[in-house]
């Protein structure tokens, strides 16, 4: 503290004094209150940034989360507290989206597999002729099991779990859409001449299906049991074609 005799000679003190006699004010008056002021904003921005949460993003992070776990480990060796940690979310958003564990399993099966419905219809519901359709479909399933090895994981470990979740959710994977599609497909094909003969379209369906899908669901033992890398294009398209020719050669009338 500064006397009274010092005061009246302070235009004797150097300028060093002064610069850090106003430092000191600040640190211990002003600097006080530009924190406080700080903090309040950042809480603010916090406030602000928690108000504008997206309930779809948090959503889409759990079912992204689920799709990968589940594919990866099955449902059994999945446990909440993985979902949560991996789509970074609190464990009370996985409850209130999806209201349990099996509910985000459910999901996940009816959002991957609705995928490949969603091209079935498509590509069964073009107006071209039967051989084009049958090549078609088969070139599509190759591509898509190519494409979704989360769902070639999910199939095979829903059949290893013998469709525990299937029998609580009958209609959860149900082809009865892409059945009766194919039954068309397969009506008109008969009536153009196209066909020596109806088919049922069930057996059918899973005859076009299958013919694609052990390439995918036995990709790591195939190399080891025939000697066929599916990792190679050239693999994968010299079985296509042999698929094509074969049912085709089956399947249209000569």
């Amino acid at each position: 503290m500064l006397t009274s005799k010092q005061l009246m000679y302070s235009d004797c003190l150097p300028f060093p004094f002064w610069e850090n006699l106003t430092r000191a004010f600040r640190i211990a008056i002003i600097a006080p209150q530009d924190m406080h002021n700080q903090t309040v904003t950042t809480s603010a921005e916090r406030v602000k940034k928690n108000t504008k949460r997206n309930p779809v993003r948090t959503r889409a992070r759990l079912l992204a989360a689920g799709v990968k776990l589940f594919s990866s480990r099955g449902y059994d060796g999945v446990s909440v507290e993985k979902i949560v940690n991996s789509a970074q979310v609190n464990k009370r958003m996985l409850y209130h989206y999806f209201g349990s564990k099996d509910g985000l399993y459910v999901e996940v099966l009816r959002v991957v597999f609705a995928e490949l419905v969603e091209l079935e219809m498509g590509v069964l519901g073009e107006d071209v002729p039967t051989a084009e359709a049958i090549r078609n479909i088969l070139e599509r399933y190759l591509a898509f099991l190519e494409s979704h090895v989360e769902f070639v994981n999910l199939l095979l470990w829903e059949n290893l779990h013998s469709g525990r979740v299937l029998d609580a959710h009958p209609m959860l994977l149900t082809k009865s859409p892409v059945v009766k599609e194919l039954q068309a497909v397969v009506a008109r094909a008969v009536e153009r001449g196209e066909m020596k003969q109806a088919v049922d379209a069930r057996h059918l369906l899973v005859l076009l299906y299958g013919a694609c899908f052990m390439y995918h669901s036995n990709r790591y033992t195939l190399p080891h049991t025939v000697g066929l890398d599916v990792s190679r294009p050239a693999v994968l398209r010299d079985g296509l074609k042999l698929a094509q020719e074969v049912l085709l050669y089956g399947l249209l009338a000569r």
